[in-house]
């Protein structure tokens, strides 16, 4: 009770001061500045953190063959990456404006066949360079997408991220009972769903991410068979600063499988190894902060 009290009404207050301090400070420099002032801030604090720890724990277990060297490297550009996001947040504006390129969509079939409102899709991304760049790009380019989202606990920071989101990010719904009910129900009217299934679930499905068992998302799948239409991953990478490349791959067109366990399981595990895969190519913009295997 006494632990609660002071989470309520000492420790979400104080933070919620700080964040929204931090938030000004952030946006009232150019937004260059601000990414590399948030990747010094981060980088030179982050390592002192406990949360180092589960960075390293998890960077041991997905690439065990590594030396010392490339896990300080790595270590070092994960906490850049995370600075650069926390100080994106002040920028939405400029991210989200027509007027400027500072996000670049791969221009292909599958970019402009996602992109086209006849018939719904899925599209599922991870949390990688800034994953809030998707949801704006769809936002962009579409305004029949929505998404599910983890909020933040504290009530402060979540009022200022939701009021980001709704203005220039889909259609987010919170990641609970509640939310997985109306996106679903967005789904059933004709939207298409973006979602980012890369993170530890207590429920779901077991799937090998970097060789190791872990509860996974299985919506994508049972969504995608049971409404006979196509899967697309995407992928988004930092290019420098605040400069983002977000480029769509040839979809899983699953129209002919059946919905059964083993089509769920089989699409949830690929869906993994595309992460895998993308991941590896620059694991300093992962987000590895999460306790994926615990």
């Amino acid at each position: 009770m006494i632990k609660k009290f002071i989470k309520v009404f000492v420790k979400y207050p104080v933070e919620g001061i700080l964040i929204n301090i931090v938030y000004l400070f952030f946006k009232i420099l150019p937004i260059d500045i601000s990414s590399s002032t948030g990747s010094f801030i981060t980088k030179s604090i982050g390592p002192f953190l406990s949360v180092n720890k589960i960075i390293r724990n998890n960077l041991e277990k997905a690439f065990p063959d590594k030396d010392s060297n490339w896990y300080d490297k790595i270590n070092n550009e994960i906490w850049s990456n995370f600075g650069r996001v926390a100080a994106e947040y002040s920028h939405f504006s400029k991210l989200a404006s027509k007027k400027n390129d500072r996000i670049s969509i791969v221009d292909n079939k599958h970019s402009r066949d996602f992109f086209d409102t006849s018939t719904k899709k899925i599209l599922v991304s991870s949390h990688n360079a800034n994953w809030e760049i998707m949801g704006i790009a769809c936002r962009k380019n579409s305004d029949k997408i929505s998404g599910i989202v983890r909020q933040p606990n504290n009530p402060y920071s979540k009022k200022i991220i939701n009021k980001l989101r709704n203005k220039f990010s889909v259609t987010c719904y919170e990641k609970n009972m509640v939310g997985t009910k109306n996106i679903i129900n967005d789904f059933n009217n004709g939207n298409s769903l973006a979602l980012l299934s890369d993170l530890r679930l207590t429920t779901g499905i077991e799937s090998n991410f970097f060789n190791i068992k872990s509860k996974t998302t299985s919506l994508p799948a049972q969504l995608g068979l049971k409404n006979k239409c196509k899967i697309y991953l995407a992928w988004v990478k930092r290019k420098n600063k605040s400069n983002f490349e977000v480029e769509f791959f040839s979809p899983l067109n699953i129209e002919d499988l059946d919905d059964t366990k083993k089509n769920i399981q089989d699409i949830t595990n690929e869906i993994n190894y595309f992460f895998e895969k993308k991941i590896t190519e620059d694991p300093g913009q992962y987000f590895w902060l999460h306790d994926r295997w615990k």
